[in-house]
């Protein structure tokens, strides 16, 4: 028996009538009549009668209800699913991005997406920019959030946010009261930031050799700019970080004043190419181009 076959059966045991299922199919009457008689035939035995002039299921057709109960039962759930899925309410989002962008744009970002879209079932991969890119470039992750430049055809980039490098201080610094922080300023003090070969560390020093300055002297290196200004919290030093982390709120008892020369840092957003995206990622795309895009 055809799927067809199988609704046109169900619908009829459901209405009652050959021109309620009719109905409900969206279909005419003979066409209803037309596969009940070829289900007949085909299983070369009666599935209703005719009593008092209304149709009754045979006991052979109720023996097939919990069946297809069971069959059209999937499908309305499927049916359900798909709308979902349309509607990005539903399905799975997984985000790569640095330590520092989780923390500077993304809960809010996410929040508006749960309550958009609640059955969505979002995993963030918080790793270095490097292995983000490398996540969505192999299709492990919908969607990254990362620092550019990103060299990768398999990828689209779009840019979301500049922001610049800031030099991070405890409130009681003697530069917490400069309008700037120079890097030669930062002489003799305890530098925290991240490596000279991450995204950061390299910005900082083509922008410091392009002045034809040489570029602070970092004393610790740490896994990203989030590390550092919890490290000046707890009096390790003085850190050069990414602006965009004084975003999420969390320092107010430290002191953001920018760095010089000025260091630009451009974020984007990243997918891989090729491939359709979700609604989810979609919308949480949207959200973020909303409420940072420059």
């Amino acid at each position: 028996m055809t799927l067809r076959q199988l609704e046109t059966l169900y619908a009829i045991m459901k209405a009652g009538s050959i021109t309620a299922a009719a109905r409900s199919l969206h279909v005419t009457q003979p066409a209803v009549s037309a596969v009940l008689k070829h289900t007949e035939q085909q299983l070369r035995m009666k599935l209703f009668e005719r009593i008092g002039g209304r149709l009754h299921a045979t006991p052979e057709a109720l023996a097939l209800m919990p069946d297809l109960e069971v069959i059209f039962g999937r499908i309305d759930t499927v049916t359900r699913y798909a709308q979902e899925l349309r509607d990005g309410r539903s399905g799975k989002l997984v985000i790569a991005t640095s330590p520092t962008l989780v923390n500077a744009l993304l809960p809010q970002a996410v929040a508006a997406l749960r309550e958009s879209s609640p059955n969505v079932r979002i995993v963030i991969d918080s790793l270095p920019t490097p292995l983000a890119i490398a996540r969505v470039a192999r299709r492990e992750a919908d969607i990254g959030l990362v620092y550019a430049p990103v060299a990768e055809s398999s990828l689209d980039a779009e840019d979301l946010l500049i922001t610049q490098m800031a030099c991070v201080l405890p409130s009681t610094h003697v530069l917490a009261r400069a309008r700037v922080v120079r890097a030669a300023d930062l002489a003799g003090e305890s530098v925290i930031s991240t490596g000279p070969h991450t995204r950061l560390g390299m910005l900082i020093e083509k922008a410091c050799r392009a002045r034809g300055e040489a570029p602070p002297t970092i004393g610790t290196e740490a896994s990203s700019s989030l590390t550092a200004c919890m490290m000046v919290g707890c009096g390790a030093g003085v850190a050069l970080v990414d602006r965009s982390i004084e975003l999420c709120g969390k320092f107010g008892d430290l002191v953001f004043k920018p760095f010089r020369p000025r260091t630009d840092v451009l974020i984007q957003l990243i997918f891989p190419r090729d491939r359709p995206r979700s609604r989810a990622s979609a919308q949480l795309a949207a959200w973020l181009k909303k409420k940072y895009y420059s």
